[in-house]
């Protein structure tokens, strides 16, 4: 258990699981076949690439694994990738960490768990499936796979605008229950064919424990603000 874990759970986080429903232990014949396998899948979608791979970083290894952790600014995160092609990534939720942000200054009046960006949970969640899309090619994956997402934290939480300047919506849109689980089970074709439209399902729920019914249009409108780009490895 690492320090930064104990702090990314300390506050609100998103925790993310891939993994082929069918467990062999050396799916991936090397560990040094790891970071290059991510290299290639990783996403960039709006500046920052998921999962961050930080090149100047120290990459920890264990026997059957790779991973690395980030504290930087408002980002804290860590993400582990096994020769099983299990991917687990644990991140604190961006709003709960600007007391430390020099580029994103908390406003008078902050604090964390006050709230949930709707454009962030939107592009991360297009990010997380576009992420199983590219390891669906790679022998990280199976024919049928797994993917759950969670976001810890959540009560009393208050919906706004990301952009811009943190706007909240004119209704006030409340979370009640703590935690939220979005579960996807499906063969490797159908999360190939519909990464985007799985990954608003999830939001459309997430969004649903505040209570706020948005336009489908209006999300799509949103996510489509996503460039869709590669990380070169």
């Amino acid at each position: 258990m690492s320090k930064l874990l104990d702090e990314i759970r300390s506050r609100g986080y998103w925790e993310v699981v891939i993994q082929p429903h069918t467990f062999i232990e050396q799916r991936i014949a090397d560990v040094s076949d790891l970071y290059p396998i991510l290299q290639r899948c990783s996403v960039r979608l709006r500046g920052w690439d998921f999962p961050h791979l930080g090149p100047g970083r120290p990459l920890q290894e264990g026997t059957d694994w790779i991973g690395q952790e980030l504290k930087w600014e408002d980002r804290l995160e860590l993400w582990r990738f096994y020769q099983s092609g299990q991917f687990v990534h644990l991140a604190g939720i961006r709003d709960d960490w600007q007391d430390r942000s020099r580029y994103r200054p908390a406003n008078d009046g902050w604090q964390p768990g006050a709230n949930l960006g709707i454009g962030d949970t939107i592009f991360r969640f297009t990010e997380i499936f576009e992420l199983v899309t590219r390891l669906a090619f790679t022998d990280a994956s199976d024919d049928f796979m797994h993917v759950g997402v969670t976001l810890k934290g959540l009560k009393n939480r208050v919906l706004q605008f990301d952009r811009p300047n943190g706007q909240l919506l004119a209704t006030e849109y409340r979370a009640t229950g703590e935690d939220y689980s979005y579960t996807v089970d499906r063969n490797r074709i159908e999360l190939i064919a519909k990464p985007r439209t799985l990954a608003l399902q999830g939001a459309r729920e997430l969004f649903e424990c505040f209570n706020w019914d948005p336009n489908a249009y209006q999300l799509r409108g949103w996510q489509e603000q996503l460039r869709v780009g590669r990380r070169s490895a």
